[in-house]
């Protein structure tokens, strides 16, 4: 079981678009740094949600003016990024 960061933006890279074509539903996806852009974008946004867990770094958004509105999607600390990469077998950055 994998939880996979991604720290790009959506628009200057593919990562999330490859890294959503390969997820499972066991594994999760954090967002974090330019990549909680995504939740901005309408199409990535309803692939998103779809997903069973799907986390935003709130700092991170938060720097970058965007709230989380949709229950789906839950906004974390980087406390709760430490505590969560334990819940998963490996941590893999894209």
């Amino acid at each position: 079981m994998n939880l996979y960061k991604l720290a790009s933006s959506q628009f200057t890279h593919l990562t999330l678009q490859h890294c959503l074509q390969r997820i499972q539903p066991t594994e999760g996806l954090l967002l974090a740094q330019d990549a909680v852009y995504a939740v901005l974008d309408k199409d990535l946004h309803s692939k998103l949600i779809k997903l069973p867990s799907v986390y935003v770094l709130k700092e991170d958004a938060e720097a970058r003016g965007i709230s989380i509105e949709n229950g789906k999607i839950q906004l974390i600390t980087y406390a709760q990024f430490v505590e969560l990469s334990l819940e998963y077998d490996n941590v893999v950055s894209w």
